[in-house]
């Protein structure tokens, strides 16, 4: 493994990932390094993961072989390395022994990237109104520094934000001149939907927020939050999605977002996100638990369904699954698409989808998503319950 692992080429590799060996204590669970160019000349950045907290450090290049030899020779499980012609992995088994692999490089061009550049975010933490944000919602301290602890949420928000700014309800908001009026279902905290309010100010397009929980404490905290940062165009209601849309029916919505709602309660966003006519319906699924409990052990899948876990995950593919098709035969472009990284939380998929225009290509892409929609339901005999949610807006239903 030694060499394989030779990282004192500098200019050869991009990555080395180290995973801490279980029952071993080194400090930290997962160690990331990486070569950049520093305004002094290169160096080696090093994350150490422990936990939900993370340490980086750079050190110089003339350090890095001593350490490298350092961290090689502490107990570990397995280890990656980028480099220009080859990724190499390396998985210690429980008798001790290392497992070599290799396979086509993933970073063929390896460069080395600039260490003292600053990051660019959708939300510059250092713009005073983004700076409020994060320390009114308990991301920042006082001070403005980041919480321990609170690094993964505050990624959270910079990659909440990242993804759904590219959603065309921006540009035709501000072409014409007008609020682009948000609805969060189940909004929780509201981390998510209160960064798009101030990234909308950022940019110049004027939002109004709906919040929606069934929680009244919830509500009132995350409404004291809006007050204290004058947030007026921000409104929070505790009630149901389902009630809350019939409500406002009729109401222009622009862009409907639900953040790792429960179960059935991202298809209750869903069909509130239709029913209010949204242009665009964001989602992040939580727990899949509808599903799972109608799926068929057959032959085929029959080791599939039969474990729990399995069919926990086979269940959350299938929902998933219908659902884009679902938001496709309603109007919709839909994707899937990584929420944030698999290391940070296992509840990492978003469903981001926005409407098409009118015409052939659509109409014909409706009646394919329909397909899609039919033939899954039926190979697995469910019947989701996000179809008597639509009611007369679902197409099968009406044919």
């Amino acid at each position: 493994m030694d060499v394989v692992l030779d990282t004192t080429r500098i200019e050869e590799w991009s990555k080395l990932v180290l995973g801490a060996a279980q029952d071993e204590a080194n400090g930290w669970q997962k160690l990331t390094a990486s070569p950049v160019r520093l305004k002094g000349g290169l160096g080696v950045k090093i994350v150490e993961t422990r936990g939900r907290r993370e340490r980086t450090r750079t050190i110089p290049l003339e350090d890095w072989p001593g350490r490298a030899a350092e961290l090689l020779e502490q107990p570990l499980a397995q280890a990656h390395l980028l480099t220009r012609s080859r990724d190499w992995h390396a998985r210690r088994t429980k008798k001790g022994r290392w497992l070599v692999s290799s396979g086509k490089p993933s970073s063929p061009e390896t460069r080395i990237a600039g260490h003292d550049r600053e990051r660019s975010y959708p939300l510059p933490p250092e713009h005073p109104q983004v700076r409020r944000l994060l320390v009114a919602t308990g991301i920042f301290s006082p001070q403005g520094n980041l919480r321990s602890g609170f690094a993964d949420k505050y990624r959270q928000v910079q990659h909440y934000v990242e993804l759904l700014r590219p959603l065309p309800v921006w540009e035709a908001a501000r072409r014409e001149g007008r609020p682009l009026r948000i609805v969060d279902a189940g909004c929780g905290k509201a981390y998510m939907s209160l960064a798009l309010y101030v990234y909308g100010e950022l940019v110049g397009v004027e939002v109004e927020l709906v919040g929606l929980d069934r929680d009244p404490e919830l509500i009132e905290k995350v409404r004291g939050i809006a007050q204290e940062l004058g947030y007026e165009r921000a409104r929070f209601e505790a009630t149901t999605i389902e009630e809350a849309s019939r409500a406002h029916a009729g109401e222009r919505v622009d862009l409907l977002v639900s953040l790792h709602a429960c179960d059935t309660a991202t298809d209750e966003a869903l069909a509130a996100g239709v029913r209010l006519d949204a242009d665009a319906i964001v989602l992040a699924p939580c727990c899949h638990h509808e599903l799972a409990s109608q799926l068929h052990d057959g032959d085929l899948w029959g080791a599939v369904t039969s474990q729990g876990l399995l069919r926990g995950r086979l269940a959350e593919l299938i929902t998933d699954g219908l659902r884009t098709s679902a938001l496709e035969q309603l109007g919709y472009r839909a994707e899937a698409i990584e929420f944030v990284a698999a290391e940070h939380t296992a509840k990492n998929l978003m469903i981001r989808a926005a409407r098409r225009r009118p015409g052939p290509f659509t109409e014909r892409a409706r009646v394919e998503a329909r397909e899609r929609y039919r033939a899954l339901a039926a190979a697995w005999q469910v019947k989701p319950a996000l179809e008597a949610m639509l009611g007369d807006r679902w197409p099968a239903r009406a044919e």
